[in-house]
């Protein structure tokens, strides 16, 4: 039989902080913010570089059967940051691949304050990046 935790007095037991943890597998990823444009009736992209700390992780396999059948032959990858201001669209650079930002969750829960951004390689408009702002 199981017993909930409620009825020993159990209520209120803490998660452990990991997020210290987290930090120290963060490495420098380089996004680009998209800004878009019409031009002649043409959607043109410009692209502007800079570093944050966020850390990589490719998709599982148990991520991948979530997809629609024929995406799961993409590579996705998802990365893990405190860093707040990318939005769906925006670009990051991985090991010289371009990836588009295609969902982004913010992870509140504990009081972590972690988002999760899902990406795919982006075949069609990789950009390399041409100069990085670091500032």
């Amino acid at each position: 039989m199981i017993i909930p935790a409620s009825s020993k007095g159990l209520n209120n037991i803490a998660v452990p902080n990991v997020a210290d943890v987290l930090e120290g597998w963060m490495s420098t990823v380089t996004a680009g913010k998209v800004t878009k444009t019409i031009d002649d009736g043409e959607v043109k992209e410009t692209v502007e570089f800079f570093n944050f700390q966020g850390m990589v992780q490719p998709y599982s396999p148990i991520d991948l059967q979530v997809l629609a059948e024929g995406e799961r032959h993409w590579e996705w990858v998802k990365v893990y940051t405190q860093y707040t201001n990318l939005k769906v669209d925006d670009q990051l650079v991985i090991n010289g691949k371009t990836y588009r930002i295609m969902h982004k969750t913010f992870y509140e829960q504990f009081g972590y304050g972690f988002y999760r951004y899902d990406m795919v390689n982006d075949y069609i408009n990789a950009i390399p990046p041409q100069e990085v702002n670091n500032g």
